[in-house]
């Protein structure tokens, strides 16, 4: 299997570095410290082409929003069926996180909208 392969204890240190940093700013200057530029966007690149193939957009699309080859999509969709879930993991984990923070926007509009309704009808009758 590849990932036998893979991993080693280098490989686990590498991990264990990434999984200490504790911000997006931290994580972004390690990656660009550790990648070229080129290594770093084809990363984000991949991840994009990830998101995109989980959606069910088709390839055609994929290559012209990302720019990516059909080979890396072909990988990377033989990730995402055949891989160690790392992909779905974090697909489902930025999900997750997305929808907490859409949650607690809509919470907040919702309350603004309750006291707005409030204020008015006060003001009604008032008049």
């Amino acid at each position: 299997m590849m990932a036998e392969k893979i991993e080693n204890h280098l490989t686990k240190q590498l991990c264990e570095a990434i999984a200490s940093l504790k911000t997006l700013e931290q994580i972004s200057s390690f990656l660009e410290d550790v990648c070229t530029i080129s290594e770093y966007k084809a990363l984000a690149q991949r991840f994009e082409v990830a998101r995109l193939l989980d959606e069910g957009v088709k390839y055609e699309d994929i290559v012209e929003q990302t720019g990516a080859s059909t080979a890396t999509i072909s990988r990377v969709k033989r990730c995402l069926v055949y891989g160690r879930d790392g992909y779905e993991l974090a697909l489902t984990n930025l999900k997750k996180k997305r929808n907490q923070r859409r949650s607690s926007r809509s919470l907040r509009k919702a309350k603004f909208e309750k006291e707005r309704a409030e204020r008015k009808k006060a003001v009604r009758e008032n008049e």
